[in-house]
């Protein structure tokens, strides 16, 4: 265990925040404003978890940026759009009327810059309430500011430190300024995730936050049905207001995803310390575990050498499955999907599609010369060499051979794909019809659909992907206010949950970028104000 800025922990606080992603950093930076003691302790060796190696986005109804753009939006709005793709509940009200006061607080209490992203519309445009403009997307942040903690704020390490804002304004990867972005990332300078966390992360060290590193949590300490701390490896620590589960998911625990998951996760992009511990702990106390056959998907790529503590991890695949001229086939070679669909959903139509086949679900990419010197693909850009994970041949049937797919099959998906092309109408999918997919299409696209362009120009490129996720989205059952839930639906005194360890409120729908973050952090702000008692059970709703 690694102590940050002290000799050794105090035996007592008033709070313990197990786990350091930022619904986690967020609890306890609300609790420690108000003058609570507080302690948060992280498994790995380093501060972040998921959310820092994430693209750092956050879902926020009705957020000043919407305004100031000029767009109209209101929570009532958010809650009728919400009721139709998650179903409601108190918990997703207690996530909409307290989203904007967490924003709020973290502008009054760190130095986090959020932008709305007007252009970007909610993954179900046509539901009733749905909006652009709710997600919220960091600027970039200067590690520098942590001092001699710099380092150990996690970050992707795979990615040159540009923003989610300039992955948008630059488009494709041969406009982006390499030679600026090794620089900035050299400095110290990060963006998206590690940019969300870094600021929250610094404001609860200068609010006295302790923290400590490499700290696994063993047991919750349980006396007479009441939560009253944790037990480390070497000893306890006591916690008289209550502990705050924000540990992450299962996603790296196999016995877990075989158990509850609809099929396994053959590859994430999180770190490889989401095991599952708060899950288990928790219902040990006979809590309850809600949605555990949910998580986050997305299609994501293997790419040799791209580790997070030693461990590979995948990389989410964007515009390689959205820019025009690329198709999606399963192992028959037919199309299966919208490939510019939202990545959660584009996962959930693959794997009904394939039960529909009775056959396992497999994917592949297939582009052209044309889309790889227009778009890049992943680490590659225009004029390097071709890395050896890209399958390539001069004709559609060397490619499918390559792949172990039907090369009369693929060429005959890839005929009909063409026609579709050229009209600018997607028959079979209706890939580039709906507004979020325009908006990950390509405006200057010569063809009459933003989303569509034949694939026609040797050599021919193709690569297997996964159904990958970023992570578990079920767990501990809480109220309104944050509170862990037995079995019986009483609360379990003493214990909170955020963010993967806790039944998510938008597990199920998936509204928008940043679904996963936004809730979070919000239920971590009011997990944090129910800790530190700075407002009434009526000021945070739910209250029983």
């Amino acid at each position: 265990m690694k102590i940050l800025g002290k000799r050794d922990l105090s035996d007592r606080y008033d709070v313990v925040v197990v786990g350091s992603g930022a619904g986690g950093l967020v609890a306890a930076l609300t609790a420690a404003s108000a003058g609570q003691s507080v302690l948060v302790l992280e498994k790995s060796s380093q501060i972040g978890g998921t959310s820092a190696v994430s693209a750092g986005t956050i879902w926020i109804p009705a957020n000043d940026g919407m305004t100031e753009g000029g767009i109209d939006d209101d929570i009532e709005s958010a809650r009728r759009y919400l009721a139709e793709t998650v179903g409601g509940g108190e918990v997703v009200d207690a996530f909409l009327d307290h989203a904007n006061d967490m924003l709020s607080f973290l502008r009054e209490r760190t130095s986090l810059e959020l932008v709305a992203s007007l252009g970007y519309p909610d993954y179900k445009l046509g539901f009733e309430g749905s909006r652009y403009g709710r997600a919220m997307q960091p600027t970039t942040y200067d590690s520098r500011r942590l001092g001699e903690w710099k380092d150990i704020l996690r970050r992707d390490e795979n990615l040159l430190q540009y923003s989610m804002i300039e992955f948008k304004q630059w488009g494709s990867w041969a406009n982006f300024p390499w030679d600026e972005l090794r620089e900035r990332t050299a400095k110290g300078i990060v963006a998206r995730g590690a940019a969300l966390v870094g600021p929250i992360f610094q404001a609860c060290l200068e609010a006295g936050v302790d923290f400590a590193v490499d700290a696994p949590v063993r047991e919750l300490v349980d006396e007479d049905g009441v939560v009253r701390g944790v037990e480390l490896v070497d000893r306890q620590i006591a916690a008289s207001g209550g502990v705050v589960l924000a540990c992450g998911g299962f996603e790296w625990n196999p016995e877990m995803m075989e158990e509850h998951l609809p099929m396994p996760i053959p590859i994430r992009c999180s770190p490889p310390h989401n095991t599952g511990d708060g899950h288990r702990m928790a219902e040990r106390l006979d809590v309850r575990l809600d949605h555990m056959d949910e998580a986050w998907w997305a299609p994501m790529v293997s790419v040799p050498g791209q580790e997070v503590d030693g461990q590979r991890v995948g990389r989410h695949i964007r515009s390689e499955r959205q820019s025009p001229g690329v198709i999606i086939v399963d192992s028959t070679g037919e199309r299966i999907v919208n490939e510019a669909q939202d990545y959660n959903s584009l996962i959930r139509s693959a794997l009904e599609a394939s039960r529909g086949k009775g056959i396992p679900l497999r994917m592949f990419v297939v582009f052209d010369h044309r889309f790889l010197e227009r778009y890049g693909f992943l680490t590659y850009a225009a004029g390097d060499e071709l890395p050896g994970w890209i399958t390539t041949g001069a004709s559609l049937t060397e490619v499918a051979e390559s792949l172990g797919l039907d090369a009369q099959a693929l060429t005959a998906t890839v005929e009909r794909f063409n026609k579709f092309a050229e009209a600018g109408v997607d028959e079979d999918f209706h890939r580039g019809d709906s507004p979020y997919d325009q908006y990950s299409g390509d405006s200057t696209n010569p063809y009459p659909n933003s989303n569509l362009a034949p694939v026609e120009i040797g050599p021919f490129y193709g690569m297997e992907f996964l159904p990958g996720a970023f992570g578990t989205a079920g767990g501990v059952a809480t109220d309104a206010r944050g509170r862990a839930l037995r079995t019986d639906g009483s609360v379990v005194p003493g214990l909170f949950a955020v963010g993967n360890v806790s039944a998510h409120p938008l597990s199920t729908g998936y509204p928008g970028a940043g679904s996963t973050l936004g809730p979070a952090m919000t239920l971590g702000y009011v997990a944090g104000t129910e800790l530190a008692g700075t407002r009434t059970a009526a000021e945070i709703g739910g209250a029983q």
